[in-house]
Formats: C-alpha cells, sequence, structure tokens
C-alpha cells in the first residue's frame, strides 16, 4: 500500500523579519500606535508558539485594527487560521498579502496549504509552483506538489517533485517513500524499492515504509523477504490493519494458511466489517478445507457490500464443495453480472 503524507507546517513570521526590511510596516521613531502593534503582534506570535491559538488570534486582530497595513500580522493571522481548520478564512488574509507583496514565496505556499486543505488541487499546484520559483530551495512546496500530482495520477511529475525535494533535503525520508510509491504506480519495481529502502534507512521508525517495502517485494515475488518487512511494520504499529492484511497475503502465497488465517483473525478484530479481509479469510478457510466458513465469509462480505463481485465468485466455489450446485450457479451468475469475466468459466 502506498502512503502520502501531508505534514502540518506552520510558518509564523518574527516581529523584526529581516524579509520585510523594505515593507510598508517599518516603526517610525515616535510612531506609538505602529510600536504597540509591533508588541502585540509579537505577543500573538509568542502564544501561538504556546499552542494558544485563542489569544494569538485576537492580538492579531488587535495589531492589524491599529495598523490596517500590517501585512505579516494578516499573514501570521491566515496560519493560526489554516492551524484551526478555518481555510477558507486564511486564504482570505493570504490573497490579501499577497495582493499586496505579490514576491512573497511563503504566503503562495501557506496559500497552497489552504487549498490543499479545501481539495482545490489545480489551485494548490499552481501556488506552489509560484512559491518554488520565487524560492528555489523550498523543499516542501515541491513535496506538496509532488503529492498532489501523485493524486491526480501525474507520475512522472510527481517523481520530478519528489526528486527535486530530495536533491534540497537528502535527509527527507517522506520525500523517498512517497517517490517510491510514485515509481511503484509506474511499475518500477526496483526503482521503488531503493526508494523504500532509503525511506527505512533514515527513519526506521516509518512503519508505513517497512509496509510498502514488504508490498514491492511481495510484487517481486520475493513473499518470504515481504513477511520480513511487514512484521517489521507490525512491530513498529501494533494496529496496522493493512499491514496484517498483507503479510497474510504473503503467507497464502507460500501455501502458510494457518499463520495467513491468524493475521486475518487480527485484521477483522480491528476492522471488523473490511470486505477485502473476509474475502481473503473466506479463501483462507477454504484452503483449509473449512467449506461452511468460507461460505459465512464471503455472505458477510456480500451483506456489507452487495455489489462485490470477488465474494459471489468465491461463495459460489465454497458452495460447489458444500454440495449447493445451484447457489454455486446463482453467484457465478451474479458475479458475470457484476463485470467478472473470470465467472464465465465456472458456468460453461
Amino acid at each position: 500500500m502506498t502512503r502520502i503524507l501531508v505534514f502540518s507546517v506552520v510558518m509564523l513570521l518574527a516581529g523584526k523579519l529581516g524579509l520585510f526590511a523594505q515593507a510598508a510596516d517599518t516603526i517610525r521613531i515616535g510612531d506609538h500606535n505602529a510600536m504597540r502593534a509591533e508588541r502585540i503582534y509579537n505577543e500573538g506570535v509568542s502564544l501561538f508558539s504556546e499552542g494558544k491559538h485563542t489569544q494569538s488570534m485576537q492580538r492579531f486582530n488587535e495589531a492589524i485594527a491599529m495598523r490596517p497595513d500590517f501585512f505579516k500580522a494578516y499573514y501570521n493571522r491566515g496560519v493560526v487560521k489554516a492551524e484551526t481548520g478555518d481555510f477558507t478564512g486564511a486564504l482570505a488574509d493570504y490573497n490579501l498579502v499577497i495582493g499586496k507583496m505579490p514576491d512573497f514565496a511563503m504566503a503562495y505556499f501557506a496559500r497552497g496549504k489552504a487549498f490543499m486543505a479545501l481539495d482545490q488541487a489545480q489551485d494548490a499546484i499552481n501556488d506552489f509552483t509560484q512559491a518554488v520559483s520565487l524560492d528555489n530551495r523550498n523543499y516542501l512546496a515541491f513535496y506538496y506538489r509532488g503529492v498532489l500530482n501523485f493524486d491526480l495520477g501525474h507520475f512522472d511529475s510527481a517523481i520530478d517533485d519528489f526528486t527535486a525535494s530530495i536533491n534540497i533535503r537528502s535527509d527527507f525520508a517522506h520525500a523517498y517513500n512517497d517517490r517510491g510509491s510514485a515509481q511503484r504506480m509506474k511499475g518500477n519495481l526496483n526503482a521503488a524499492a531503493a526508494d523504500y529502502q532509503q525511506a527505512v534507512f533514515l527513519d526506521p521508525t516509518m512503519a508505513f515504509a517497512f509496509n510498502n517495502l514488504g508490498s514491492v517485494r511481495l510484487a517481486m515475488n520475493q513473499p518470504r523477504e515481504a513477511i520480513e518487512f511487514f512484521t517489521t511494520a507490525i512491530r513498529l504499529s501494533g494496529e496496522y490493519a493493512n499491514a496484517f492484511n498483507n503479510r497474510a497475503v504473503a503467507h497464502m502465497e507460500l501455501g502458510q494458511y494457518e499463520e495467513a488465517l491468524r493475521d486475518l483473525n487480527k485484521l477483522l478484530e480491528l476492522q471488523p466489517e473490511n470486505i477485502n479481509a473476509l474475502t481473503n479469510r473466506g479463501n483462507v478457510k477454504y484452503q483449509l478445507q473449512d467449506y461452511q466458513g468460507a461460505e459465512q465469509d464471503h455472505s458477510m462480505a456480500i451483506r456489507l457490500n452487495p455489489d462485490f463481485g470477488p465474494a459471489y465468485l468465491n461463495r459460489g466455489i465454497a458452495r460447489e464443495m458444500l454440495r449447493n450446485p445451484e447457489g454455486a450457479r446463482q453467484d457465478w451468475q451474479k458475479a458475470l453480472g457484476l463485470g467478472l469475466e473470470q465467472a464465465r468459466d465456472f458456468l460453461d
């Protein structure tokens, strides 16, 4: 399974940030309101760093009320809004800042994150592109653009973006993991394995990267190696449902059905309505000649999703072994009607 990570990145601007040396908010000696606004603004930054979002928002509002051209305060208020889930409000603040400071790379990056949270992928991509055009060392802007390209199925572009992120920050384990997922989607299994391997080397606690490494080894017909990686993922994250499912599949490929059954039982304790796990467990029970148990698992999957073709196909096979040929035929006809052409082989 792939796993693309989105980080919660907050960048507040300190009160005397050099980036703003030429901005319109330079304090004039003797300007009492400007000095007071700067002090209140800095209090807002400190409160945010302490996790006191409501209080920090109040300070930024006060600073803006005193100085309507205080663009640092608008930017940071947008950051607080985004951090508290008000992405639409954050966009309004970022738009104002960008309108007045069109070369401010961090504002494009922050707005891209807000667009991303609102599922406005193309707007987010445009902002991340603008952010890296203004600051080509922003490895996270490349990374997030890669995430969006991956989600859109633009795997070549995603690989390019993750590579750019890695070139800037060579120890960025998440970028290696996600580039591996993009490589895997393109069928480049060796490249995917190499990237996943580098990800776990850089971060040995990254359970999902071990799971991904196991998955690609399984795709490379190396089930024994895959089991080792799935086991590590489970050890690192004891209730890792995907790893239990994947390890069960690897055990099945090795004919280790009792081990597969244990993994699927554990998975279904965690996710009782996991249709794929129920179908897999039904298949394992069939291999163990528990045909009644197999029929029950496939029937449960069908109750959860009456349009799940594989469950009909496999229940038909179990029913055939239970000497229920009419029930088996009905299941195979249903599977065929749902688009599973292999059911035709059982009906001929």
